[in-house]
């Protein structure tokens, strides 16, 4: 395959400069309380979803142990679990 001359992306990439210099001028000019209130705004989504699948883990840990012992678990728990599971992964489109 040939090598290709990547675009010219100047513009955008100075842009993106300019962006970042000003972002970071704004985040140094905030309070240390200010930053860890952003911050937790920003990861906060993250960590429900984190929480969310140790729990489906911490259901579905249990029913296959159960599974190698017995064969056989209440379809239930799988439903519950199932939906624990779906319900932490992120969305999909």
């Amino acid at each position: 395959m040939p090598i290709q001359r990547p675009m010219n992306t100047g513009i955008k990439d100075g842009k993106l400069v300019i962006d970042l210099a000003e972002a970071d001028e704004h985040w140094n000019g905030l309070s240390m309380e200010q930053q860890y209130e952003a911050m937790c705004i920003v990861f906060q989504p993250l960590l429900d979803r984190a929480t969310a699948m140790k729990a489906a883990c911490e259901k579905v840990l249990p029913l296959i142990e159960a599974v190698g012992r017995e064969g056989v678990t209440d379809m239930k728990d799988w439903e519950e679990a199932e939906a624990m599971i779906r319900a932490a992964l992120p969305e999909t489109s």
